[in-house]
């Protein structure tokens, strides 16, 4: 039986040689100081010259001063220790939280994606070929388990790719210690009597993969013995089915037409797809424009839904964040809308009149007498239409307050309360006269309409007109309407 230390560096050589690693090129090595990315490093040195081998290290700025002092000191210790030199790549305070604000994730998923940028720079700079990360057998348990756990596509199940081509970089991500766990690893460090650093974040729970590191994944390997074996034959299996899947997706999106702003295809030709190709499509259609973030699974499954249960004769729309989908009889429309322009301001030259407005953006305002519509819905606004003065119907502005019976509020903290997503503010439809702002309607985006404290009429004040706004046939998260 072989050595901790022949296992890892037979499991490292076995594993260039397979993937044909070029062994006359740099490789770049994600170096965190931790025991995997040092046994990493530990068995390239053993390999390679130091001049092949470009360590680097990312600082987040999510722990302790201190703490990451320490770890720097530690980790520049072991290098020269290696003979290799370390290059640290500072993200900047605050950048995290930036990148969870623009790419509307969380803390490890914006991490993750800083961190790589600046590897794939810093490789880029130090002209190496590859990049190798020390993931591991544990990681790769770990990751299946979350992915199985989440609903992801097939070809997610794949886990942790051992080479991935990296997009935009003449480079390739390669995990030379995948099959290893984290305990061999370990030990192997142990035999070259180095010390590694702790991220002290390693016991805490916040994090996801720590949970299911803490508390899950334990039972699995004390149960099932050959876990480790087991994940990474079905992640190969995984790998080829998302593979062939990928095939056959390239081939049918030839029947989507792509513009600059969006896309468009039939729902005939979209029911008559295979199921296990819808969801993949209408990701991949997504994904050619969702540029900043990642595209929302739960989305992808509502507007697979949708479509779905439609008809030739449907008619809809769903909107979510950025995305607007439009179904209009057999032809349905994408659309991103990272930065809507629409706007709109009609005047009301008879307010009692009884009228259908189209106010673009497939809103609709309707305008009833009292009597007609009374009783209808309690929630539609009811007011007395011959107290406007010079009425208008224009688009919500950042500046706009309305007068309630709770006191003078901002529009846009109303609409914020009510969980409407900013991009949307502007097809808000507002009411304003020469006295101000009459009423809101918030409601065909899943909020409350409101009338200013002066327009609501007293018991013995006669009440002229029901005021709404709604959606033409639409289908959104609030609401959906299909002929029957």
């Amino acid at each position: 039986m072989p050595t901790t230390g022949e296992t890892v560096l037979n499991n490292v050589r076995s594993f260039l040689a397979m993937q044909h690693i070029d062994a006359t090129k740099r490789i770049g090595v994600a170096f965190s100081g931790g025991s995997d990315s040092l046994a990493l490093l530990i068995a390239l040195r053993k390999m390679y010259e130091p001049s092949f081998l470009h360590a680097m290290y990312v600082q987040h700025h999510l722990r302790p001063s201190n703490e990451l002092e320490a770890e720097t000191a530690l980790n520049r210790e072991n290098c020269q220790k290696l003979g290799v030199s370390l290059h640290i790549l500072d993200l900047g305070k605050g950048s995290v939280a930036h990148a969870m604000q623009t790419r509307r994730g969380g803390v490890e998923e914006a991490a993750r994606y800083l961190r790589y940028e600046a590897l794939y720079e810093e490789c880029n700079r130090g002209g190496c070929t590859y990049l190798a990360t020390a993931h591991n057998a544990d990681d790769q348990l770990e990751t299946t388990l979350m992915r199985l756990f989440q609903a992801s596509s097939i070809a997610a199940l794949e886990g942790i790719r051992p080479v991935r081509i990296v997009d935009g970089y003449a480079l390739t991500l390669i995990r030379p210690v995948l099959e290893c766990s984290h305990a061999v690893l370990a030990e192997y460090v142990g035999l070259h009597n180095l010390v590694w650093s702790e991220d002290s974040t390693n016991t805490e729970d916040a994090y996801l993969r720590n949970t299911i590191r803490h508390t899950i994944t334990a039972p699995i390997l004390s149960t099932f013995t050959s876990a480790y074996d087991s994940i990474s034959v079905m992640t190969r299996r995984f790998s080829e089915a998302g593979q062939l899947l990928q095939t056959l997706t390239d081939q049918e999106l030839a029947s989507v037409s792509f513009f600059p702003e969006g896309a468009v295809f039939s729902l005939s030709w979209f029911l008559a797809l295979a199921p296990a190709l819808r969801e993949l499509v209408l990701f991949r259609i997504v994904a050619q424009f969702e540029q900043k973030s990642r595209v929302k699974g739960s989305f992808i499954h509502r507007l697979r839904s949708e479509l779905e249960n439609s008809t030739k004769e449907g008619n809809w729309t769903l909107e979510s964040g950025p995305h607007r989908v439009i179904l209009d009889k057999d032809v349905c429309s994408y659309c991103f809308i990272e930065h809507p322009l629409w706007q709109f301001c009609l005047p009301l030259a008879n307010p009692q009149a009884k009228q259908v407005l189209d106010l673009g953006n497939n809103v609709i305002f309707t305008i009833l007498p009292y009597e007609d519509a009374f009783g209808n819905d309690s929630a539609l606004l009811a007011l007395d239409a011959k107290q406007l003065d010079c009425a208008v119907l224009r688009s919500c502005t950042l500046s706009d307050e309305i007068c309630l019976e709770g006191g003078t509020v901002k529009v846009t903290k109303l609409l914020s309360s009510y969980k409407i997503p900013k991009h949307l503010y502007a097809s808000v439809p507002v009411l304003a006269d020469r006295s101000g702002l009459v009423a809101v309607f918030a409601r065909l985006h899943g909020g409350r309409d409101r009338l200013a404290k002066r327009f609501k009429a007293p018991l013995a004040r006669r009440l002229t007109n029901i005021y709404s706004s709604s959606k033409r046939n639409n289908c959104s998260e609030i609401e959906k309407r299909q002929p029957r």
